[in-house]
C-alpha cells in the first residue's frame, strides 16, 4: 500500500515536472518537485524529493542523513525537452525523528550559488524534540552583540513548545525580545543577563512531559579586584614565617593568571599555591609562603593578575623588626578638655608596637566598652559618641603583648566642660506669677555646669505708661546688673540678699542663686544669668506685682436691694490683661447677653486697671451672670469671670414681736425693743402719746429699734408706739407704760454690784478665750504639722517649704480624663486617698493601679497648701525603691488637687506582721516541710489567740487612716490572702523588712528630708516582698489613731519619738534613728505595740531620759538588739547614721542567709518537739530567766513555752528596762490591756492596765519582772517601776486563788511584751 503512494506521488510529481517545467533559459536557480517550504511526514515513511537545473545538481541534508547508512538513494538524470535539463531525485527510506531538517537542491558548481530547498519535518509522537537533553543540558554561548538561539527543534511544526529558566521562571514569546521558530527553537535577538542561566523547553505529546535543557555561558575577561591580606607596611619579626595571600575577584567565566614579584624571586625562596573558590563568587587565591624570614627577606611584595587583555596588580612592603617593642606617648597633655555635645570626640595617645598589641581602655578602673554602648575602639584611640558630662574622668589605655609578656599603660583625664543650664527653664509654659504688693519673695534660680556656673541678676522695670498688656522688653533693653552685697538704693524693689550656693540634686552638683526681694513693690523683669567658660544661659523671671488676686478679679460692695443702685468693679493687673469689658447674661437663657447702659468708666491705678459698672435704681430684672471679659497679654486669649448677682426683692416690714404694757419704779430705767425684718431694712421710730421722740437727755434711740429711758419720771407714763417704715409700707405697735412712785427705792447698790460681778466674769472668760486664740498654732502651721516627710528645716524652714520648692508641671503634670477614680482607700481628717487607675501614667502604654491623695469637701486654702507642700517634697525625693514614689499630679486649674503615688496592695509592715504569728518559722527551708498535727496544736492556737489578742486594739486606725470596705473588697481581699498571707514568713525576712527601710531612710537623708513618724504603720508592703516608706499626711485621722498621744494642743507619736523630739521639738535625721530602732522593735516582736503595759505620762518621759529602755523582743537576735540600744542613745551623736545601719544589716543579711558566724543558736536544737517552728508547749506560758555561772563568762538561757526565738551566747547587756505592769482581774468590756488610745499626758486620765482573762489570780504573782528577780534570788531596787494600780489586790475581784488553779487568774501578756527591769548582781 505504501509502495503503491510512493508510486502515485512520483507519477503526480513527473507530472508536474514535464507539465509546468520552465524552459531551461528561466532555470538560473534549481527546482523541486514540492512547491511549499515545509514538508510533513511520518516517521518510518519514505522522503522523495525531485529537483531539476540547467546545471548538474547536488543535495545538502541533515547531519543525520549519510549515504554510507543504506537509507538514502540518490539517482541523477537527464530530462526536459531534448534533455537539455539535469534532474536528481532523492530517495530516504525509514525516515526517522532525526532526520528532521532542511533538505536542498544546488548547483555543484561553485560559480552557480542558488539553490531550492524545503525544510522536512519527521513526526514522531514519542520524539518531539529533535535532540533531547535531559541529564546534561547542553550549553549554549552568548556572545555580546549575537543573537541567542535556544536550539529545541521540534519534530513538527504544530508542537506546541513551552521556555523555562530555572527554577520556576517562565519565558513567554512576545515576537520582539523572545520569538519562536520551530525550525530552529527559541530566537533572542538581543540577549541580556536575564537569559544566562538553565534554561529548558517543555513539550506534550500523547500526556507525556518532554523537556530538553541549554545551559547559557557567557565568557568574560573582567577583574573587579585584586587585594593582600597584609597591611601596607608589613611588619613581622626576623625568624617568623610570612604568608600572604593574593585574593582576585573576578567576573563569572574568567579565567586569571596570577604572578609574583618578590626580593627572593631568583633563589625561590617563597611556596606559592593557588585555588579558586567559586562559592558564592569567581575568587582566585594565591598564597606565598616564606619560611624563617632574614634580612634579605625585606622589600616589596607584589602580586600581578592578567585574565585577557586585562592585568590588575597590587604590592606590600615587608618591613622586619629584630624584637617586640611598646611605646605610648600623650598626644598633647596629660589632661584633655572637651565640650558637652561634641560629637565625636577621639580620645587617642601616641604609640608604636609591634607586633601589634592588645588594647583596653578604661574608664575610672572599668572597661569602657562595657561601661556606655557610646565608647568604641578604633586602633588605639578611644570614640566617644555625643560627649556627656558623664564621661568625665581617669580613661587609662592598656597595651599588651601576652606572648612577650609586654605591656605598658598609660593614663589621662578627660574634663567635660558643661555650658549652663537653668533647670527652671525647662518647666512648662506657665503664667507670668503675680505677687502680692509689699510681699517678701525669693527668686530662685538653678544652674548646672562645668566648670561650676557664676550667676548674676540682673533688673529692668515695667514702663510705666505700659496699654499693651504683658510687660515685654525689645532685646535691646540694657538692664541694670544688681550688686552683690544688694544695694539699698537700687530703684527698683528693695534687695534683701542675693546669695550663692552649690547643692547635691539628682546626683549633679548644682549652682543655686537666690534672690530675695524685701517688699515687692515695682513690677518688672528680672534676669537671671549663669555664665562659665563655655558659654552662658539666661532664663527672665516676670515679677508682676498686684494688688488683686492671681491679677483678675470682681469686687461687689453688697448684693442692691430693689430700687438701690449696683456698683461692680472689675480689676485686672496693667502687665498681664488688656481690653476689659463688661457683659452681661441673662438668667433665663446663659447664652443670650443683655445690652449695659452706658454707666461704665475705667480707672488706671498704680497696679491694675478697673473698669467701674454702675447701674441706678435696679430692679429684678437686673439679676443676672455679669461677666468681665479680658485679653490675656502672653496667650493673647480672653478670659472671663462671671458673677452671679440676684436683686433683693423688696419685703414689707414685720414686726417679729409687739410691744407690751409694763410697769416701772421712778428713777429707774426701762428698755422698749421692736424688732423688725423687712427689705430693705426698716426705719423704726418712736412716739409717745403719738409725739414723735428725739434722742436726749435720758431718751437713747438705739440701732436695731431699741429704746431705752434712763431715770425714769412720773412724767414719761404713757403710751408708747413704735412704727417700722421701709418703701414697701409701714407697721406698728404700741403699749401703756405705768410710772410707780414706791416709797421703798429698789437696792440700786445692790443691781449695780451684781452686774459688775457678771461684767468681770465675762470679762475674764474673754480674755482668757483671746489668750488661748494667740497660743494656738495658725490653721496652716496645724495642717503642716499632719507631713511626716518633710525638708530640713535648716535648709528651708517649714513654713516656706510650699513657696520655695519647685514643682515641675512638665514632668509631673497628669490629665485627670485620663485617671479613672476606683473605690476609697481610707480618709482622715483632712484629706482622703482613693484607689485609681492611669492610663498612660510614667510613658506607659497599659493601665496602671495607682494611689491618689486628695482633698476632702470644702478644704481650706491651708489644707491645700499642705497638700502642694506634700507634692512639692515627694517631686524633690526623687524615685527610689524603698520609698512610695510620686507618680504624678493634677495641679491645673477645673478640678481638685491630686497627688498620684504607687499603689501598694498589701497594706501596712504592722497588720502584716500580726498576720504571721502563727507562721513564722526561722529559716525558709521550714518552710517547705509538712505542719505535724500534735497535740500541742491546741496550745499552739491558744498562744495565736494571746498574741492576737496583744494588738487588738491595733485597729484600722494604726494604717494611718479608716479604711472604708465593701462585701466585694473583702471577698477579693480575702482571695488575694489565700495565696498571700498564708506563706510562712522567716527571720532573713525580717531583717531584710529592716535593711529595706534603712536604705530608704538613707535616700531621704540624703535628700535632705527628715520623717518624723517612721513606724511599721507607715511602712507599705509591696509585691516581691519589697517594703517602702511612706508618709499618709493629710490621710492620717490622728484624732483615731490610738498611736498618737494628746500632748497640749497636739497629738504627738510618743512611743515613737527620740528624747529631743520630745522635750525640745528637735526634729532631725537622728531622731528618725531613734524612731528606726522602735520600729525594729515592732518587726521583731512581730508587730506588737511598743513600751507595752506602760502607762505614757510623765513619769514614762522621765524615766526615758534616765535611760530606761526596752527589753529585747522575743524574735530580736543579739546583734539587733544592740543595733536597737545603739539606735536609742540619749545623745544623738552617738547614735549610728542611716549609711552605718545600712552596712551593718547588710552584712547580718547576708549572715543570716548563709548561716555561717551566727552569735545565736536556733532553739530547735536545744526543744524535743518535733515541730523546727514551735516551741513545746505546757499550761504556763511565760519565760523563766536563770543566770549561771560558768568559769568567767554568765550565759543566759531562755527556758520558753509559749513561743520559740533563739538562745543568746553572749552576755546580755546590763541596764534598766521597763517593767510591766501588774494586771488584775478587772473587767474592762470590749477594750483590750493596751490603752494608747486616747492617752494623755493629764494624770486625772490615766487608766490602769487590765489583762482579763475571767480567771482569780494568784497572790504570789505580782507581776512577771518579780518573778523573774525572786527566781535569780537578787533584791528588787525600789526605783522598780510598778503602777500602783497594778499593786492593789483587791483589784483582781478575789482575795485569793486556789492552789489547784493550773495558771494565774490574771495572765501577763505574751513573753515578748514582758517588760522587765535587769539590774547588776550587788
Amino acid at each position: 500500500m505504501i509502495c503503491y503512494i510512493l508510486i502515485i506521488c512520483c507519477g503526480l510529481a513527473g507530472n508536474v515536472l514535464s507539465k509546468g517545467s520552465p524552459s531551461s533559459s528561466r532555470l538560473n536557480s534549481p527546482v523541486l518537485s514540492v512547491t511549499s517550504k515545509q514538508l510533513v511526514i511520518q516517521a518510518s515513511q519514505t522522503l522523495q524529493l525531485q529537483c531539476k537545473g540547467k546545471a548538474q545538481l547536488a543535495w545538502t541534508s541533515p547531519d543525520s542523513v549519510h549515504p554510507d547508512q543504506g537509507r538514502l538513494s540518490i539517482k541523477e538524470y537527464r530530462c526536459g525537452s531534448q534533455d537539455k535539463l539535469y534532474c536528481s531525485s532523492l530517495t530516504l527510506s525509514g525516515a526517522s525523528a532525526r532526520d528532521t531538517g532542511a533538505y536542498a537542491c544546488k548547483y555543484s558548481t561553485k560559480k552557480r550559488k542558488r539553490q531550492a530547498a524545503v525544510y522536512v519535518y519527521i513526526r514522531d509522537a514519542l520524539k518531539p524534540f529533535l535532540e533531547l537533553h535531559s541529564d546534561i543540558p547542553e550549553v549554549v554561548y552568548l556572545t555580546e552583540g549575537n543573537k541567542l538561539i535556544i536550539p529545541c527543534r521540534v519534530t513538527a511544526p504544530d508542537i506546541p513548545v513551552t521556555l523555562k529558566k530555572f527554577p520556576e521562571e517562565r519565558l513567554i514569546p512576545d515576537g520582539k525580545n523572545l520569538i519562536w521558530n520551530s525550525k530552529h527553537g527559541f530566537i533572542i535577538p538581543d540577549p541580556s543577563y536575564q537569559f544566562i542561566g538553565l534554561l529548558s523547553c517543555e513539550a506534550t505529546s500523547n500526556g507525556v512531559l518532554y523537556s530538553t535543557k541549554y545551559l547559557t555561558h557567557r565568557q568574560a575577561n573582567t577583574i573587579f579586584d585584586v587585594y593582600l591580606n597584609a597591611t601596607n607596611p608589613l611588619k613581622m619579626l626576623r625568624g617568623e614565617t610570612l604568608a600572604i595571600n593574593c585574593t582576585v575577584t573576578a567576573e563569572w567565566n574568567a579565567r586569571v593568571q596570577i604572578t609574583w614579584d618578590y626580593p627572593g624571586k631568583g633563589n625561590s625562596s617563597a611556596l606559592i599555591t593557588n585555588r579558586i573558590d567559586q562559592s558564592s563568587s569567581n575568587i582566585f587565591h594565591s598564597v606565598l609562603v616564606i619560611k624563617q624570614l632574614k634580612d634579605t627577606d625585606r622589600g616589596v611584595y607584589s602580586c600581578n593578575v592578567q585574565s585577557g587583555p586585562s592585568t590588575r596588580d597590587t604590592n606590600t612592603t615587608l618591613v622586619i623588626y629584630d624584637k617586640p617593642f611598646i611605646s605610648v606617648k600623650y598626644r598633647h597633655r596629660p589632661t584633655v578638655e572637651v565640650a558637652a555635645g561634641q560629637d565625636p570626640f577621639r580620645l587617642a595617645m601616641k604609640v608604636k608596637a609591634f607586633p601589634s598589641p592588645e588594647v583596653v581602655w578604661l574608664k575610672d578602673g572599668m572597661i569602657a566598652a562595657e561601661k556606655c554602648a557610646r565608647y568604641k575602639i578604633d586602633g588605639y584611640t578611644l570614640i566617644i559618641r555625643d560627649v556627656s558630662e558623664e564621661d568625665a574622668g581617669s580613661y587609662t589605655l592598656k597595651l599588651g603583648i601576652q606572648q612577650h609578656n609586654l605591656y605598658r599603660n598609660l593614663t589621662v583625664s578627660l574634663v567635660v566642660n558643661v555650658k549652663p543650664q537653668i533647670g527652671e527653664k525647662a518647666v512648662s509654659y506657665q503664667d507670668p506669677g503675680t505677687y502680692p504688693v509689699g510681699s517678701k519673695q525669693a527668686l530662685i534660680c538653678t544652674s548646672h555646669g562645668f566648670p561650676p556656673p557664676r550667676i548674676q541678676w540682673l533688673w529692668h522695670p515695667c514702663a510705666r505708661n505700659n496699654t499693651k498688656g504683658l510687660c515685654k522688653l525689645p532685646p535691646s533693653t540694657k538692664r541694670t546688673l544688681l550688686p552683690v552685697p544688694p544695694n539699698y538704693n537700687h530703684t527698683g524693689n528693695k534687695i534683701l540678699s542675693i546669695t550663692e550656693r552649690t547643692e547635691v540634686f539628682e546626683g549633679k552638683n548644682k549652682t543655686v542663686g537666690v534672690l530675695v526681694v524685701a517688699e515687692a513693690q515695682v513690677s518688672g523683669v528680672y534676669r537671671c544669668l549663669a555664665t562659665n567658660k563655655v558659654g552662658k544661659d539666661r532664663r527672665n523671671v516676670n515679677f508682676i506685682v498686684t494688688e488683686v488676686p492671681n491679677g483678675f478679679s470682681i469686687e461687689l460692695e453688697r448684693v442692691p436691694t430693689e430700687g438701690e443702685d449696683l456698683r461692680l468693679a472689675c480689676k485686672a493687673n496693667r502687665f498681664l490683661y488688656t481690653d476689659l469689658a463688661w457683659t452681661m447674661e441673662s438668667g433665663a437663657d446663659s447664652g443670650a447677653s443683655l445690652a449695659l447702659p452706658n454707666s461704665r468708666e475705667g480707672v488706671q491705678g498704680e497696679y491694675s486697671d478697673t473698669v467701674l459698672l454702675k447701674m441706678k435704681n435696679v430692679s429684678q430684672e437686673h439679676s443676672a451672670t455679669y461677666v468681665c471679659t479680658a485679653r490675656h497679654g502672653r496667650t493673647g486669649k480672653e478670659v472671663r469671670l462671671e458673677k452671679r448677682i440676684d436683686i433683693i426683692a423688696q419685703e414689707a416690714p414685720l414686726l417679729l414681736r409687739n410691744l407690751s404694757a409694763q410697769q416701772v419704779n421712778v428713777s429707774s430705767s426701762i428698755t422698749l425693743t421692736c424688732p423688725a425684718e423687712g427689705v430693705p431694712n426698716p426705719h423704726i421710730t418712736w412716739y409717745k402719746d403719738s409725739l414723735k421722740l428725739q434722742q436726749g437727755s435720758g431718751i437713747i434711740l438705739a440701732p436695731g429699734g431699741n429704746l431705752t429711758i434712763e431715770r425714769v419720771k412720773e412724767e414719761d407714763e404713757g403710751v408708747y408706739k413704735c412704727e417700722a417704715t421701709n418703701q414697701k409700707g409701714s407697721v406698728e405697735s404700741s403699749a401703756y407704760i405705768v410710772v410707780q412712785d414706791s416709797a421703798e427705792k429698789s437696792n440700786v447698790e445692790l443691781i449695780a454690784l451684781s452686774c459688775s460681778c457678771v461684767v468681770a466674769t465675762l470679762f475674764w472668760l474673754f480674755l482668757t478665750l483671746f489668750i488661748r486664740k494667740l497660743k494656738r498654732p495658725s490653721s496652716a502651721e496645724v495642717k503642716l504639722d499632719y507631713l511626716s516627710i518633710i525638708m530640713d528645716p535648716g535648709e528651708v524652714p517649714l513654713d516656706e517649704q510650699c513657696e520655695r520648692l519647685p514643682y515641675d508641671a512638665s514632668k509631673w503634670e497628669f490629665p485627670r480624663d485620663r485617671l479613672k477614680l476606683g473605690k476609697s482607700l481610707g480618709r482622715g481628717a483632712f484629706g482622703k486617698v482613693v484607689q485609681a487607675a492611669a492610663f498612660g501614667i510614667k510613658k506607659s502604654s497599659t493601665c496602671r493601679t495607682v494611689a491618689v491623695k486628695m482633698l476632702k469637701e470644702g478644704a481650706t486654702a491651708s489644707e491645700y497648701k499642705a497638700l502642694m507642700t506634700e507634692l512639692k517634697i515627694l517631686s524633690h525625693i526623687g524615685h527610689h525603691l524603698n520609698v512610695v514614689n510620686l507618680l504624678g499630679a493634677c495641679t491645673k486649674y477645673g478640678g481638685p488637687l491630686m497627688v498620684i503615688v504607687e499603689y501598694c496592695k498589701y497594706g501596712n509592715l504592722s497588720n502584716y506582721l500580726k498576720s504571721k504569728r502563727d507562721v513564722f518559722v526561722q529559716h525558709k527551708d521550714w518552710a517547705l516541710q509538712p505542719e505535724p498535727m500534735k497535740e500541742g496544736a491546741p496550745a499552739e492556737g491558744a498562744q495565736k489567740q494571746r498574741l492576737a489578742s496583744v494588738t487588738s486594739s491595733e485597729s484600722l486606725a494604726s494604717s494611718g487612716f479608716e479604711e472604708d470596705k465593701t462585701l466585694s473588697d473583702i471577698g477579693e481581699e480575702e482571695e488575694d490572702a489565700d495565696s498571700f498571707y498564708n506563706k510562712p514568713i522567716a527571720m532573713e525576712d525580717l531583717i531584710s523588712y529592716s535593711f529595706q527601710v534603712a536604705r530608704g531612710m538613707e535616700f531621704l537623708a540624703s535628700r535632705k528630708c527628715i520623717h518624723r513618724d517612721l513606724a511599721a504603720r507607715n511602712i507599705l508592703l509591696s509585691e516581691n516582698n519589697v517594703v517602702k516608706i511612706c508618709d499618709f499626711g493629710l490621710a492620717r485621722d490622728i484624732y483615731k489613731d490610738p498611736d498618737y498621744v494628746r500632748k497640749g494642743d497636739a497629738r504627738l507619736p510618743l512611743k515613737w519619738m527620740a528624747l529631743e523630739s520630745v522635750f525640745d521639738k528637735l526634729y532631725t535625721t537622728q531622731s528618725d534613728v531613734w524612731s528606726y530602732g522602735v520600729l525594729l522593735w515592732e518587726i521583731f516582736s512581730l508587730g506588737a505595740s511598743p513600751y507595752p503595759g506602760v502607762q505614757i505620762d510623765e513619769d514614762f518621759c522621765r524615766r526615758l531620759k534616765e535611760g530606761t529602755r526596752m527589753r529585747a523582743p522575743e524574735y530580736a537576735t543579739p546583734e539587733i538588739y544592740k543595733t536597737m540600744l545603739s539606735c536609742w542613745e540619749s545623745d544623738p551623736k552617738e547614735r549610728p547614721t542611716f549609711s552605718e545601719l545600712v552596712e551593718r544589716l547588710g552584712d547580718l543579711l547576708q549572715a543570716n542567709v548563709q548561716q555561717d558566724g551566727k552569735d545565736y543558736i536556733p532553739l530547735n536544737t536545744l526543744l524535743t518537739s518535733s515541730s523546727p517552728a514551735a516551741c513545746s508547749t505546757s499550761s504556763s506560758s511565760h519565760c523563766s530567766v536563770e543566770e549561771e555561772a560558768q568559769d568567767s563568762d554568765s550565759t543566759f538561757s531562755y527556758e520558753c513555752s509559749g513561743g520559740f526565738g533563739y538562745m543568746n551566747t553572749r552576755r546580755a547587756q546590763e541596764f534598766n528596762t521597763f517593767e510591766e505592769l501588774s494586771l488584775r482581774d478587772r473587767a474592762l468590756p470590749h477594750q483590750d490591756y493596751q490603752t494608747d488610745s486616747g492617752m494623755v499626758l493629764a494624770s486625772e486620765e490615766f487608766k490602769c492596765l487590765i489583762w482579763s482573762r475571767g480567771k482569780p489570780r494568784h497572790s504570789s504573782s505580782h507581776s512577771f519582772g518579780l518573778k523573774a528577780a525572786s527566781k535569780r534570788k537578787e533584791p528588787v531596787q525600789s526605783n522598780t517601776y510598778i503602777s500602783s494600780c497594778a499593786l492593789r489586790e483587791q483589784d483582781c475581784g478575789a482575795a485569793s486563788c486556789s492552789s489547784s488553779m493550773q495558771e494565774p487568774c490574771c495572765s501577763p501578756p505574751p513573753d515578748y511584751n514582758a517588760a522587765v527591769s535587769f539590774f547588776p548582781p550587788l
